[in-house]
């Protein structure tokens, strides 16, 4: 994967090549005798991606929040759901932090026993696509709200 420029990197793209390599990393086929490339592959993604994710919903969305609700006023119910969602995110990358360390941990021990490790990191590789399809969702949702105050048509104002 190509990485632009690092002047040229926003911090959604930041969180974009995280999130993708995190996921590239869970993705590569487990070959017999790789588990413990595979797992230290897979912590290297998730402690970049973690670290992403946790700058974006406790400092940069925080400042986003505040400039909508600045441009417009009319949007704080939806900045308080987008809140609540940030904190449901922090808690469940809370909750995956100690999935990733646990199987990470585990499965290069498991290497003879292929059934079992398959399992283990099937049920990781699970939790994690579904985590970060929520933290994308997210991601859009506050990006599309930021510009909708930006340019939302008010119609007359006094």
């Amino acid at each position: 994967m190509q990485q632009p420029p690092p002047d040229a990197r926003s911090p959604e793209r930041e969180l974009k090549f995280a999130l993708e390599a995190y996921e590239e990393a869970l993705l590569t086929p487990l070959v017999s005798g790789d588990l413990p490339a595979w797992a230290e592959h897979v912590k290297s993604a998730w402690d970049e991606a973690s670290s992403q994710i946790r700058c974006h919903v406790t400092q940069l969305h925080a400042r986003q929040y505040d400039e909508i609700a600045a441009q417009d006023p009319e949007l704080l119910p939806r900045i308080d759901l987008l809140r609540q969602e940030d904190g449901a995110i922090e808690q469940q990358r809370n909750e995956l932090n100690v999935v990733v360390v646990r199987v990470t941990t585990l499965v290069p021990d498991l290497e003879p026993d292929e059934g079992k490790a398959a399992r283990i990191t099937q049920e990781l590789i699970d939790l994690a696509i579904q985590f970060i399809a929520r933290v994308r969702k997210q991601s859009l949702a506050v990006q599309t709200w930021f510009s909708e105050a930006f340019t939302r048509d008010r119609g007359a104002v006094d």
